[in-house]
């Protein structure tokens, strides 16, 4: 017999290379590039990054957050994920380690989520690629999601394997059901799409995973974790705004710039984490949308809105130059603050999701129980 910390510590090593490979995909798959060739390499040299170089926070630790080749900065991202990503591990072993596929099958859903939850934070969507496949496992390993905490449904169980799909089927219906009323009605009231169809999806996956009532729960824990931080992030924008709007003539160099709005020309990124000195980003005016060609890390924000945006994530920090304007009055352009305060959705329902795939009994004691009782106490 192993020794009983065996399991927990080789759940969190496998958690850490799994969230090195998951840095792969979040660079990766919203680019539309393989996720296993070529091998991984420094954005900035381009030299292949060797296995002894790439092993999970280690090597970030001993190069000092360093491209061993070229000296750029390896952002904390990557260290950060594969640590996260051990401890979510860990975290599914020590709360279903009495039912040993349920705990392999929550890690495993656990690392699609944080995948999505960077992806969407980086780059405002959630990917098909990972929400359809997600909820497709969700339902075919529904008999094995041993969440013996969460409520039965009151169809009558034929058999435990079919009462158990029903209970994923219901969770899915619910969870996308739910949201997609929420977003016909914010895009009714707003007279726009309130909200994509990718948190749509995700909330179908989720309530796969976690049943019928759990995915209200998980919907809650979304909102609420999301307010806050959306608060936050409006309140921190606010403090630190450029002005409205600055005047750049032809040459001029911009700091820290949100967003740009340009007739047709060609801009210029003055270096970056991922991008060497003087690299030319062509901008084009095509029926009042921006279309972005020869580069990734300069995304559609809205129609006449070009930002730029670091790899990984994070405010801005180019610097934008206008290097040569063609059919602009007065030869010039002007930059704008980025007006949009748009916090992605997708995270903070993974966040619920995963409280209740790790704690579900907590979550049900807090809610029927420990909530009621505080309330009829007076607070």
């Amino acid at each position: 017999m192993p020794p009983p910390a065996f399991y927990p510590v080789l759940a969190a090593l496998v958690g850490l290379v799994v969230g090195s490979f998951l840095n792969v995909v979040i660079w990766r798959l919203p680019r539309g590039e393989s996720l296993s060739h070529p091998p991984s390499r420094c954005p900035g040299c381009g030299k292949s990054i060797r296995w002894f170089q790439n092993v999970p926070v280690l090597s970030w630790l001993l190069l000092r957050g360093r491209c061993a080749g070229c000296g750029i900065r390896i952002p904390f991202r990557y260290p950060f994920v594969e640590l996260l990503t051990g401890a979510l591990f860990l975290a599914a072993w020590l709360a279903w380690q009495d039912h040993p596929v349920t705990a392999l099958l929550v890690a495993i859903h656990l690392a699609a989520l944080v995948a999505v939850t960077f992806i969407d934070a980086d780059h405002k969507i959630i990917p098909d690629k990972i929400s359809k496949p997600g909820l497709v496992a969700a339902l075919a390993a529904a008999p094995w999601m041993a969440l013996p905490d969460r409520p039965k449904p009151m169809l009558a169980g034929v058999s435990p394997a079919l009462d158990a799909w029903l209970v994923a089927l219901a969770g899915a219906a619910v969870g996308a059901g739910v949201l997609l009323a929420i977003r016909w009605i914010a895009s009714a009231l707003k007279k726009r799409e309130a909200m994509g169809l990718g948190d749509v999806k995700l909330l179908a996956w989720i309530g796969a995973l976690v049943g019928p009532v759990y995915v209200l729960v998980a919907l809650v824990v979304g909102c609420v974790v999301g307010s806050v931080i959306g608060l936050f992030i409006v309140v921190l924008a606010k403090l630190r705004a450029l002005p409205a709007r600055v005047r750049v003539e032809a040459g001029d160099v911009v700091h820290e710039v949100s967003s740009v709005r340009v007739k047709d020309g060609l801009l210029v990124l003055d270096g970056g984490p991922a991008l060497p000195q003087e690299t030319p980003v062509r901008v084009h005016l095509v029926l009042d949308a921006m279309r972005v060609l020869e580069d990734d890390d300069v995304t559609i924000d809205r129609p006449g809105v070009v930002v730029a945006s670091e790899p990984h994530g994070g405010a801005s920090r180019w610097r934008l130059r206008l290097e040569q304007l063609t059919e602009a009055e007065d030869e010039h352009l002007w930059l704008f603050r980025n007006s949009s305060r748009y916090v992605p959705f997708g995270p903070f329902l993974a966040l619920g999701g995963a409280a209740c795939l790790l704690a579900p009994a907590w979550i049900w004691w807090l809610i029927v129980e420990a909530y009621p009782s505080f309330v009829r106490r007076g607070g």
